[in-house]
């Protein structure tokens, strides 16, 4: 297993011999400090903990006010003055308060039932006609489908409780 010319040095990878070579290379061994970690004691290679065992055991620890709940109570703490606030000045005609009160603090309710019409029921029978009239007035487009459906379940549960 021989090769040619593997000790070798070719002429082109020869370098000019200086004139004190090994005088340059002891002078700068002895002016260089020595290295403060010795070789044992470098850093491990590969894993740096055992199997199974995480970089911190103990975990991330737990904070005592998080910033999400303490913007919830310093908002919930000042809701009743703001809305006050912005009543006041929807009342003397600012507009965007105005749409703002009506679009959060006072909404429409499109889909809500409605209970005024309906007369005060005892029994069954006139639960069966109370909801015939709801479903006949749903069909009539005369409440929406919500509202029907809310009004059908109340009278179902009645039904069921007498």
């Amino acid at each position: 297993m021989d090769r040619e010319g593997q000790g070798e040095i070719r002429t082109e990878q020869r370098e000019v011999a200086t004139a004190e070579p090994e005088e340059a290379v002891l002078s700068a061994l002895l002016e260089s400090p020595p290295s403060q970690q010795p070789l044992a004691e470098a850093q491990p290679r590969g894993r740096p903990w055992a199997a199974g065992q995480s970089g911190n055991p103990a975990g991330r620890p737990p904070r005592i006010h998080p910033p999400a709940a303490v913007a919830e109570y310093v908002i919930a703490r000042k809701t009743i003055p703001l809305a006050k606030k912005m009543r006041e000045l929807a009342l003397k005609g600012d507009r965007q308060m105005l749409k703002l009160w009506f679009q959060h603090v006072a909404p429409s309710r499109r889909g809500a039932a409605d209970w005024s019409g309906l007369p005060l029921v005892e029994d069954r029978a006139e639960l069966r006609g109370l909801r015939e009239a709801v479903t006949s007035a749903a069909a009539k487009g005369a409440i929406s489908s919500k509202q029907a459906d809310a009004l059908v379940r109340v009278v179902n549960t009645v039904m069921g409780m007498l």
